[in-house]
């Protein structure tokens, strides 16, 4: 039954992610909130939760979003690789740890698209696309994951280590 759960879980972050938060612009971005949920879980459960979790979210966003099949899938499963390498090195993770991460993998997630926009022939300005897009969705993405740690840490310690079968 959690497997299910979990797919319809993410499905709806997902939904969520592609048709509500895009109204929620704020200086021309708008937050990401499966990344900060993957983030968050691969710094309390470890990567190989975290990248089933960022595997079945991002095919979720893939499909429901208009951007190149694969982006989301790519971004998302190197944040929780990323995130989860992070959880192996501290001994508690934190709500200070979370906010570093989710500065970290919105870089990482941003640097992702916009390595494949260059590769299929778009332009950018560097500079312009960091200060002007980049760095107000690191603003955003840390008041998301204010809100998105605590609830996870809950679950996490109900849940206790009731694992996925695939884990």
């Amino acid at each position: 039954m959690m497997p299910y759960l979990l797919v319809l879980a993410l499905g709806l972050a997902a939904l969520v992610q592609v048709s509500l938060l895009p109204v929620l612009r704020v200086a021309g971005v708008s937050p990401n909130l499966t990344l900060m949920v993957i983030t968050a879980w691969a710094l309390l459960r470890g990567g190989r939760s975290a990248v089933i979790w960022a595997l079945v979210a991002g095919l979720w966003l893939d499909l429901l979003s208009s951007q190149w099949f694969g982006v989301y899938t790519l971004g998302l499963l190197t944040a929780a690789y990323l995130a989860g390498l992070a959880s192996q090195t501290v001994y508690r993770p934190s709500i200070w740890l979370a906010l570093g991460m989710a500065a970290a993998v919105t870089v990482v997630q941003a640097g992702i698209q916009l390595a494949l926009l260059l590769v299929s022939g778009g332009a950018l300005a560097l500079s312009d696309t960091l200060l002007r897009l980049v760095a107000p969705e690191i603003v955003y993405n840390s008041i998301v994951m204010l809100a998105v740690y605590p609830v996870l840490s809950w679950i996490n310690r109900v849940t206790g280590q009731e694992r996925l079968p695939v884990e």
